[in-house]
């Protein structure tokens, strides 16, 4: 994996995130963020190129009803 290429589990996670119908918005607040700050929140993590952050990935996986060993 490059530095510029998105982390393995971040693919995954966008193909649940678009498999779940959710917004942007609807998934940053479930992932515990303000309603202001929601979509941009949500979109890092879906986004972001590097290692995403454990917590990050947890609050995701909570929010998709999903667990940390499916993603």
């Amino acid at each position: 994996m490059s530095k510029d290429s998105p982390d393995p589990t971040i693919l995954k996670a966008r193909e649940i995130f678009k498999a779940s119908g959710k917004t942007l918005d609807e998934l940053g607040v479930a992932m515990g963020a303000e309603s202001g700050t929601a979509r941009r929140a949500a979109w890092q993590l879906l986004n972001k190129v590097g290692d995403p952050r454990i917590s990050s990935l947890r609050k995701f996986c909570e929010a998709m009803g999903i667990t940390l060993e499916e993603l």
